[in-house]
């Protein structure tokens, strides 16, 4: 006897609250009507028991219309380990049913709960029938990552369709406030400033605060030195008078004509009578060029430290750009890492010019997450010199002369953009510009005698790649490194209990703690991202992987620790999920929005599918942990 269908009105106002939430959006209207109409409503008293090991092989679906759903390990600790609460939309038991097994966990409602119940057969019927739910219950994290990035993708091409193109008011291309100085000052103060500020030009005013000039590169060149003139006289003398303007409001596409028809490089943008800022020809034209490519080829030319500073700086729009169009964190991630790498050889290259090092058999090393390719658009310098050991008594002349160009690499990087590291972990720092020997001696001290310092070395300096030079030098040490570190068990034991110092910020019931005192924030890269590239670490480093990135880590590492392709496939997923997140946060700071840190979101902020997925990423970085705790029996 088959069950009668449900009243139309009913019908139309569960298939209204299946809507709300994944991966019911993304399905067909007939698909949706047809599952909607199978749905048993039944209601849970707070604290009972809805489904245990005990209930036997599970034959239905559960779907949460109002209420929570606590779900908890019912014996020790599980490599599983997903307790936690389920909210509004939330399904369960999916891996359950799939399999026809009984459930590992024990779900008892955390309030008042009512549930939608799907029988096996109409869920199998609509895993046959809807692509977008059976890809949910194959691959649930997978499938609402799918979800999110096609909505990150909407929300940026939206706004690259409105700040990006050539039709957009001139406000939106100013990235800094306009530089200024008196008409009265001199040359040299203005040189001085252009120089500290790492600009190509200076607005002059009047008494009133007025434009009455602007002073650039060009100038120094026409009018100052090839003219003669003293740098102690007053600026107004040889500056560009009555600059051309256009409001703000003007389009940047009649900024680009009115260059190329006058000949100049500069304009400046009013507000009003007030000046907003200058526009560059080269703003324009980087706006008009985002490109893998053409990043690269600007890169190598780059003449000076401040072309080069210019084009680091574009690798950002590239890395907004990317966000745009949908690219994976994994791939965004990657291109951002190779510029960078770019823009590292170019400093060096260009530093090489003041320092003859062409004989010098040196590897610049990247370390942490340049060392790891996972940078993402805001990243200080972590970097290191490795060189072969010179003859004896000729060391520390060959460092002194390694120490001196790499200050001058480090500066550099410092003004593209790549702040120098708080912790003076760098090139220039005489303990991390070593020959080979002391790098083997320095390692071999950390695996030995595993205090805290030398496990906080090693979370960074076993992150190491080469970058520029000789890389067979960095090949030696890290064979070196993994041949000793698999007979060092308790130095991997103590890596392992600092792994999990940080936990996900997971409460008891599943909810997302954040930190008062930061403004009710997470840290997504040391609270979320960290234990994924921690456990990653380790489990790499005990099986004798010699990939550095953490998603390559988990790749290699997987099946020779008997991990289930499911299981790599969806940590992979979660900690993907983070850096997008972070790149977004990013993008967010350098626009002037969002926190003042930038890897720090307010969780409320973001949309309910991305509440969901992060809370399912702090399970995955909370099971990874175990996993390493019970490896370690820790």
């Amino acid at each position: 006897m088959s069950s009668r269908p449900p009243p139309p009105l009913l019908l139309a106002a569960t298939m209204d609250v299946l809507r709300r939430h994944a991966p019911f959006n993304a399905m067909q209207q007939d698909a949706l009507e047809r599952l909607a109409g199978a749905l048993k409503l039944r209601y849970f008293a707070r604290e009972a028991t809805i489904l245990s090991p005990e209930s036997g092989p599970i034959n239905a679906l559960f779907i949460i219309q109002r209420g929570a759903v606590k779900a908890e390990e019912t014996s020790g600790v599980s490599l599983n380990n997903l307790a936690g609460t389920f909210t509004e939309g939330e399904c369960f038991p999916v891996g359950a049913l799939i399999a026809r097994r009984p459930t590992r966990l024990r779900y008892t409602a955390a309030s008042d709960t009512f549930l939608y119940v799907l029988d096996e057969g109409a869920f199998n019927q609509a895993l046959e029938s809807s692509a977008p739910f059976r890809a949910y219950c194959t691959k649930r994290l997978a499938a609402l990552l799918e979800l999110s990035t096609r909505g990150t993708r909407e929300a940026y091409a939206g706004r690259a369709a409105n700040e990006l193109t050539m039709a957009s008011p001139l406000r939106t291309a100013l990235r800094r406030a306009p530089v200024t100085l008196p008409q009265g000052a001199s040359v040299r103060e203005v040189l001085e400033l252009m120089k500290a500020r790492r600009i190509g030009s200076v607005v002059l005013t009047n008494a009133d605060g007025c434009p009455a000039g602007i002073f650039t590169q060009t100038d120094v060149l026409d009018r100052v030195a090839l003219a003669g003139q003293s740098l102690d006289r007053p600026v107004e003398e040889v500056m560009t008078r009555n600059p051309t303007s256009l409001p703000a409001s003007a389009a940047l596409s009649e900024a680009a004509q009115l260059m190329a028809r006058r000949g100049f490089r500069h304009l400046l943008v009013l507000e009003g009578e007030m000046l907003a800022g200058v526009i560059s020809e080269r703003d324009l034209f980087g706006l008009q060029r985002l490109s893998m490519q053409g990043l690269r080829k600007e890169i190598a030319q780059s003449g000076t430290v401040d072309a080069l500073a210019f084009a680091a700086r574009e690798v950002r729009g590239l890395g907004t750009a990317m966000l745009a169009q949908g690219v994976a964190s994994e791939q965004i991630t990657q291109f951002v890492s190779a510029l960078n790498d770019a823009v590292t050889e170019r400093a060096l290259e260009l530093a090489g010019r003041n320092h003859d090092m062409a004989a010098v058999g040196y590897c610049w090393m990247g370390l942490g997450s340049e060392g790891r390719n996972e940078q993402t658009l805001a990243t200080d310098q972590d970097n290191a010199i490795i060189f072969p050991d010179p003859p004896a008594g000729e060391r520390e002349a060959l460092r002194a002369k390694l120490l001196a160009f790499a200050d001058e690499v480090n500066r550099t990087l410092d003004a593209c953009g790549f702040p120098l590291c708080k912790g003076n972990i760098m090139a220039r720092n005489p303990q991390w510009c070593l020959a080979l020997p002391e790098w083997l001696d320095r390692f071999d001290d950390w695996m030995r005698n595993a205090d805290p310092e030398a496990l906080l070395n090693a979370t960074i300096f076993f992150d190491f790649r080469a970058l520029h030079g000789d890389a067979a030098l960095v090949d030696r040490l890290r064979e070196f490194l993994l041949g000793k570190v698999k007979d060092r068990p308790a130095f991997l034991r103590q890596m392992a209990a600092n792994a999990l110092q940080v936990r996900p910020p997971l409460g008891l019931f599943g909810d997302i703690v954040v930190e008062n005192d930061e403004g009710g924030t997470i840290d997504l890269k040391r609270q979320v991202s960290r234990p994924f590239v921690d456990c990653a670490r380790i489990l790499a480093l005990s099986s004798g992987v010699a990939a550095v990135s953490t998603v390559e880590r988990l790749r290699g590492a997987g099946p020779r620790i008997r991990m289930s392709e499911d299981d790599v496939a969806t940590a992979i997923d979660a900690f993907q999920f983070v850096q997008m997140l972070r790149l977004r946060s990013q993008d967010s700071l350098e626009r002037g929005l969002g926190t003042t840190e930038p890897n720090r979101i307010d969780p409320d902020t973001l949309n309910s599918l991305d509440r969901r997925i992060l809370r399912e990423t702090l399970r995955q970085a909370r099971k990874l942990q175990n996993r390493v705790a019970l490896d370690y029996q820790l």
